[in-house]
């Protein structure tokens, strides 16, 4: 609220120069935000789509590798003389255990260590408390019995991985590796003959992964069902447990989550074999490092843009202002009784340039009037010429005007170019002085347009209403008989009261045959109305023809006594009212059939 009163006391120069500034800039400055915070979001969007289908189908890659790697254990049956010693119990001579181990242990050498398998680090059987085994690295003692599954042996004929914290087993460098455990079955009679372990590098994981993990900020690790860390971009962290698992909101996608005061993008991808999860994670801040050099290049073109802009509009705002300037000094002038005032057109186009011209046509009309009709038909002549300054009243253009202004600076195109038709329009409709009649629907046209600019102006402390039940169109009337008995109401209400409503009703008035006789205007106002005394002195000026032969420049008086002189005495107004309860105020004319008229 005290905004917009200091608001109000700029020179309008520079209310145009504000609003012209608040109208470009800001929205120049909500459209950047936006565009970069849609790009933004784009960004992300597109990359948590695309980061998921690279990790499935990197799941898939680290699904065929494995499915390679257990296959590996189908080999052993392409030995019979393997599948014999695996079939003998225990109890037989030394000699003939450690040629059967020789036997055994030189097929796994050459079969798996020999070259063909290079992610193999080592091959183990169990069987009948045998234990066979070679490996291309040292390791330590490898104890089947301190294994998961190593005390049953019995796995349905499935595939089981067991990590190396899981195995009791270390090879030598600590190299990462996976035990995939598969029970040996015999071919004649199902029954199983051992287990064998296969101990595999997890370079392939890293080769798998190693387009993903080029990005240094980026962290990739594959995880098991409960959380533990099966390969990990850090290695000291394999083996261990992500707590942070169970809370995520997906098992395939993205989303962002805060960690370590920053926002982070995380995508995971399931595989449907394994169960494992392969999980992507990278700052927010390295996806949109792009994003934020396009936006510092967005707010140095933005400065620039308001500097300009500036310019831009101190300079409409000059030329638009300067003949509204000229047009408010001609019009003082006016006011002042000086008619021999002509303003300068520079354009006929726009709402000024046509404003100006009905200006001009104005005031040339006025001097014509007062020229052509000051010793003619005086009082009645006298009377129509005060009812058409009573409309071009110079406060109630330059109120009009205002009104306008501040719908211009306001953005309020639309009711501007309206505000500016409908004076336009009261103008066209005061300088039409070729006919003493006129239709009724062209004096309320009128009338509604001067309503209308009031309701502009006063906004909700102006209501109004207007109802005819008559072809308003096929009757006549005299000019300007509504307008200032209207804007007595809206004068007299609004000093008084905080809103005002005013009803105009026109309807006939017939005798006891149902012949129509007269045409009756009804004004009904709100106002503070009148008490007994003021309105038995109004009605004795409207029935004194004392009054009525003077040049008077009460409104009501003047509309009684031009009906009065044009249609006889019977016509004309009259009124009630009561204190506090508002006015009404009736004309009557006789019914004037327009055909009579042409």
């Amino acid at each position: 609220m005290i905004f917009r009163n200091i608001f109000k006391n700029y020179r309008f120069t520079s209310k145009l120069i504000i609003t012209y500034l608040l109208l470009t800039v800001i929205p120049m400055a909500i459209i950047g935000y936006v565009s970069y915070w849609q790009y933004n979001r784009s960004i992300e969007n597109q990359v948590g789509k695309y980061i998921p289908r690279i990790l499935s189908q990197t799941n898939d890659n680290i699904d065929r590798k494995l499915d390679e790697l257990q296959n590996l254990s189908e080999l052993i049956y392409n030995s019979n003389e393997v599948v014999s010693i695996l079939r003998k119990k225990t109890s037989q001579s030394q000699s003939r255990s450690l040629q059967d181990k020789f036997a055994v242990e030189g097929y796994l050498s050459r079969t798996y260590l020999s070259g063909n398998y290079s992610d193999v680090l080592g091959v183990f059987i169990y069987s009948n408390n045998r234990i066979f085994q070679k490996a291309n690295l040292a390791y330590s003692a490898f104890d089947p019995n301190s294994l998961p599954v190593g005390q049953e042996l019995n796995f349905r004929g499935k595939v089981s991985i067991i990590l190396p914290l899981d195995a009791g087993l270390q090879f030598e460098g600590a190299v990462p590796y996976l035990l995939i455990v598969k029970p040996i079955k015999d071919s004649d009679n199902q029954k199983t003959l051992g287990t064998m372990y296969i101990a595999v590098t997890m370079k392939f994981i890293e080769n798998v992964l190693s387009e993903l993990a080029n990005e240094d900020s980026a962290t990739l690790w594959i995880m098991d069902m409960k959380g533990k860390i099966i390969y990990h971009t850090d290695s000291e962290r394999i083996g261990g447990i992500y707590d942070d698992a169970r809370l995520f909101p997906v098992t395939d996608g993205s989303f962002k989550k805060m960690s370590s005061s920053k926002s982070e993008l995380f995508s995971v991808s399931r595989s449907a074999s394994t169960s494992w999860t392969l999980a992507y994670r990278i700052p927010m801040e390295k996806l949109t490092a792009q994003t934020d050099r396009l936006r510092s290049l967005m707010i140095t073109a933005f400065v620039l843009f308001v500097a300009v802009t500036g310019v831009i509009s101190v300079l409409l705002a000059w030329n638009f202002t300067r003949p509204l300037i000229q047009l408010r000094r001609l019009m003082v002038d006016v006011q002042r009784g000086n008619f021999q005032v002509d303003m300068q057109i520079r354009s006929r186009d726009d709402e000024i340039g046509m404003l100006a011209h009905r200006f001009n046509a104005m005031v040339k009309e006025i001097r014509a009037l007062i020229q052509e009709n000051y010793q003619i038909e005086i009082k009645q002549k006298e009377a129509q010429l005060y009812a058409l300054q009573f409309q071009i009243n110079p406060h109630f253009m330059y109120n009009t005007l205002e009104t306008i202004s501040m719908a211009v600076e306001q953005g309020e195109r639309e009711t501007a170019v309206e505000m500016v038709s409908l004076l336009g329009r009261m103008m066209r409709f005061s300088l039409s002085n070729k006919r003493r009649t006129i239709p009724i629907s062209e004096e309320l046209q009128h009338v509604e347009d001067f309503l209308q600019i009031q309701k502009y102006r006063f906004e909700d402390a102006l209501e109004y209403a207007i109802h005819s039940s008559i072809e308003s169109e096929n009757y006549g009337t005299l000019k300007f008989i509504l307008q200032p008995i209207v804007e007595n109401s809206i004068k007299y209400g609004l000093e008084h009261r905080q809103k005002v409503y005013i009803e105009l009703e026109i309807d006939e008035v017939r005798d006891e045959n149902g012949k129509s006789v007269s045409i009756r205007f009804s004004i009904r106002d709100n106002g503070v109305g009148m008490d007994a005394d003021r309105l038995q002195q109004v009605r004795h000026m409207l029935s004194d023809s004392q009054f009525m032969q003077r040049d008077s420049g009460v409104g009501l008086l003047n509309v009684h006594s031009r009906i009065a002189m044009e249609y006889g005495e019977s016509y004309g107004l009259s009124i009630d009212s009561e204190k506090e309860k508002g006015t009404v105020t009736v004309l009557e004319i006789p019914v004037l059939p327009m055909e009579d008229e042409k």
